[in-house]
């Protein structure tokens, strides 16, 4: 293996996007339209599929990282563009036999196409079954984009006060919106929960993120808020009539939606859901709160 630094990374992916005959994914946290459009002009036969996933946040958008009107070009020149909010991978798959793995977003400066590009290492090689199924299963679990939700997007967009553009990393969509975007829980496994209490400095602490590397607090949070853990507490919490739950209760439930084999024993359950009622309070999400009312931690969503 060897890198490529960004002009060998932009050189070897126009080489590969002039070789695609049949399918072209690309997954990149920012995009700018115009980076888009390059990949397009270097494409020299007619594809089957062409799919795009991209991060797609409000802040992303405010502050030029990506552009909202994407869906738009897309749209036109025969893209599917997807979106997954915890997204930071970038990666550019070609006829699901090849792959370039590294960096550098799909916008200008992390092709290098003008004088202000970052500089970025990337990695070429022929890409394995076992990969291939990661990949696919990327993009299943990632939102297709419609007319509909980029009204709502617009709209969303068009609403934002200047005082909270000012806070762009703490902007979220509204309910309507994000609700769409809720991982599957129908299977859960001891693995896709918190194995501490709190967040800290450990890498290996946020495996189950699928983080690796330097993190701030900030990606940390926006991770853990779209994981599979959070989102199968939350969606326990919100079915209950009073939007509340106490902690023997979410245990019990916990223990009947893990799939491990044996069956993890019901203080280790407990242990996982302190863990995720820990990292909760850390990060102190203003709509869902716990606290301690009868001796016993609740679980409850503010209305």
């Amino acid at each position: 293996m060897s890198f490529l630094t960004t002009a060998e990374f932009n050189k070897k992916l126009v080489e590969e996007i002039s070789n695609v005959t049949d399918e072209l994914h690309v997954v990149s946290a920012f995009c700018k339209k115009d980076a888009v459009k390059y990949v397009d002009d270097n494409i020299k036969h007619v594809l089957r599929s062409k799919k795009l996933l991209v991060r797609f946040l409000p802040g992303d958008i405010i502050n030029g990282a990506t552009d909202l009107d994407l869906f738009e070009y897309c749209r036109i020149n025969g893209w599917e563009l997807y979106i997954r909010f915890d997204l930071h991978a970038k990666t550019y798959i070609f006829d699901k036999k090849r792959y370039i793995l590294g960096s550098g977003n799909l916008t200008n400066r992390g092709l290098g196409l003008n004088c202000l590009g970052n500089y970025e290492l990337a990695d070429f090689s022929q890409i394995e079954g076992d990969d291939l199924k990661k990949v696919d299963a990327l993009f299943a679990s990632a939102v297709l984009m419609t007319d509909k939700l980029y009204d709502s997007m617009k709209e969303d967009i068009s609403n934002f006060t200047h005082e909270s553009i000012s806070e762009t990393r703490s902007l979220s969509w509204n309910k309507n919106i994000s609700d769409r975007f809720i991982p599957d829980t129908s299977v859960l496994f001891t693995y896709d929960f918190p194995q501490v209490p709190a967040p800290s400095s450990e890498i290996q602490e946020y495996e189950f993120l699928e983080l690796s590397g330097n993190v701030d607090k900030e990606r940390i949070k926006q991770a853990f808020r779209w994981s599979k853990a959070f989102t199968w507490l939350y969606k326990t919490v919100s079915e209950k009539e009073n939007k509340e739950c106490y902690f023997g209760e979410l245990s019990a439930k916990l223990h009947n939606a893990l799939i491990n084999d044996p069956k993890p024993y019901r203080k280790e359950v407990k242990d996982l859901l302190a863990n995720l009622l820990g990292w909760i309070s850390y990060f102190d999400f203003d709509f869902i709160k716990i606290d301690i009312p009868k001796h016993s931690q609740r679980v409850f969503l503010r209305q």
